[in-house]
């Protein structure tokens, strides 16, 4: 596949981006990493397979998505492509609603939180979810993120118990006709380097870009 890789922000994305563009690479893919996403500046996205969010778009960062860049993204999904977003990527554009509704939800500035960096139990919560197949509980170093926005209509196949509560890890959706895959792992080069990460983000492309 030709997977279009979104990069860049207020996060370690120096590190992470050549982790997450080296193991798709590894599985047979072809990736083009942007730091700018300037493909996102004319709607038609006609050379990529799919989009992969590993970026943080904000005002504050200097990077935010454009009123254009928005709308061809927006456009990109319902029309049916395939979308990946890693991690904190839904808070890309905050003042921006629809961006949770393409994701499926992800951190919200000022509400969304996380204990200390550290190490974690994540569970498969749906084994049937085509998302998780392959796939066994796994334990990660990583930020695992509390107090979500979750939108109504996703499907949450991973999960892990954070201070006594369950928190929904990894869920797909579909937005118009596109699939969506979001995964709220993935913050340091540790966490990336984690073999079953790799096959988590992997599984998740192979399922986003098999939909019609």
């Amino acid at each position: 596949m030709n997977l279009l890789l979104i990069s860049g922000g207020s996060h370690p994305y120096s590190e992470t981006t050549p982790i997450l563009a080296g193991f798709l690479e590894a599985a047979g893919h072809s990736v083009d990493v942007s730091d700018f996403a300037f493909e996102l500046n004319v709607p038609s996205t006609d050379g990529y397979d799919a989009i992969v969010l590993n970026s943080r778009r904000r005002e504050d960062s200097g990077n935010d998505f454009s009123e254009v860049q928005r709308n061809n993204l927006q456009k990109y999904v319902s029309d049916g492509g395939p979308l990946v977003s890693i991690h904190i990527s839904p808070d890309s554009a905050p003042d921006w609603p629809e961006m949770k509704k393409i994701t499926g939800g992800g951190w919200v500035s000022g509400t969304s939180n996380h204990p200390p960096f550290g190490r974690f139990t994540v569970n498969i919560k749906n084994a049937e979810h085509p998302c998780a197949a392959g796939l066994s509980d796994f334990v990660t170093d990583d930020e695992a993120y509390c107090d979500l926005d979750i939108q109504p209509d996703i499907d949450v196949f991973m999960t892990a118990m954070v201070e006594g509560v369950e928190r929904p890890m990894a869920w797909t959706h579909q937005y118009g006709k596109g699939r969506v895959f979001n995964t709220s792992l993935g913050h340091a080069g540790v966490s990336m380097r984690n073999p079953a990460f790799q096959k988590h983000v992997l599984v998740g492309v192979d399922w986003a870009t098999s939909g019609s």
